[in-house]
């Protein structure tokens, strides 16, 4: 009888074990991310490199003072960096540059229209060497992925139909004034257009038709952005610890060849495109610069989370 005790207290101890351990797990992972549809997770799908890329996020908390609020209200208004920042739960844009709507180099940013094309295209479904190529591509930043994953959308597995099948994509959705392909597209009636132009205005509403899955496999790319790991010095930097942060960046340096953006004489992208989960809250951060600094992307993003989302210590510009 003692001994079918011993047993049975010695169960209930194993028992409570896997509990604790299951519950220290779900508090790491966050117990809901990484998972989409039809019961599959991405970590499990993919191999280990997947698994092990795919780790959520979280701010660097840095400080931010006196020094930063003034840079901040600087960046504001000015001429080489343009922002939006929404509310992912209702679209509602809450503040945005007067020049939201203006075309800048994305960078890699772009890299979110050629993963999102390639999963409407595929209603949805990608096999694992495909999640292997949008993990590098949007985690890592992987510019062979991109160049790959983008000739996989297209018709017939070239260049200029995976820049035909990207573009349709993005016109599709209603995103009239983004060119988000990669590279100079060589139509067939000889006319050549420039790819890889963005603006924070359309970027919002990717970011808000993402989150509320308005296309197929949108909860797969929502899921991989949620691991990106390119953005500690920028809008990461002055984001609390507490706050989740996923998205996407972009950099680049060299001679302006778009003749949407000609009055930028020359590139110094430094872009980045965030999601913000901030208590039970979801928004969208676009901020799009081509002051070369990333510092100046770190300081706008820490000082609108203050001045709109309650990040504390608030901050104000004087008019």
């Amino acid at each position: 009888m003692i001994m079918k005790w011993c047993l049975l207290i010695l169960l209930l101890i194993c028992l409570s074990s896997v509990h604790v351990w299951a519950a220290e797990k779900r508090s790491v992972t966050g117990g809901g991310f990484f998972p989409i549809e039809n019961d599959k997770n991405l970590r499990r799908f993919g191999n280990r490199t997947v698994g092990k890329m795919l780790v959520r996020v979280k701010g660097e908390g840095q400080y931010f003072g006196e020094k930063q609020r003034k840079r901040y209200c600087r960046l504001k208004s000015a001429r080489n960096i343009q922002w939006e920042l929404n509310d992912l739960e209702t679209g509602e844009m809450i503040s945005r540059s007067n020049n939201a709507e203006e075309r800048y180099f994305g960078a890699s940013v772009a890299k979110l229209f050629v993963a999102a094309a390639l999963l409407n295209k595929q209603k949805g479904n990608f096999d694992e060497a495909q999640l292997t190529l949008m993990v590098r591509m949007i985690v890592v930043s992987s510019n062979s992925a991109w160049k790959e994953l983008q000739r996989q959308t297209g018709s017939d597995g070239s260049d200029d139909s995976g820049r035909a099948a990207v573009d349709a994509f993005v016109q599709s959705m209603g995103y009239t004034n983004t060119k988000g392909f990669q590279g100079w597209w060589q139509k067939k009636n000889g006319t050549r257009i420039h790819g890889n132009e963005l603006n924070s205005a359309e970027l919002a509403k990717f970011l808000y038709d993402t989150y509320q899955r308005r296309y197929p496999g949108s909860e797969v790319l929502w899921e991989i952005m949620q691991a990106t790991t390119t953005g500690r010095r920028r809008i990461n930097k002055y984001t609390p610890q507490t706050v989740f942060v996923g998205g996407k960046t972009g950099t680049y340096d060299g001679p302006n060849s778009s003749p949407a953006t000609v009055h930028h004489k020359h590139i110094r992208a430094r872009n980045h495109v965030a999601t913000l989960k901030i208590g039970t809250d979801i928004y969208g951060l676009s901020i799009l610069s081509n002051t070369g600094n990333e510092e100046d992307v770190a300081v706008l993003a820490g000082g609108l989370m203050r001045e709109y989302l309650g990040v504390k210590p608030t901050v104000g510009c004087q008019q």
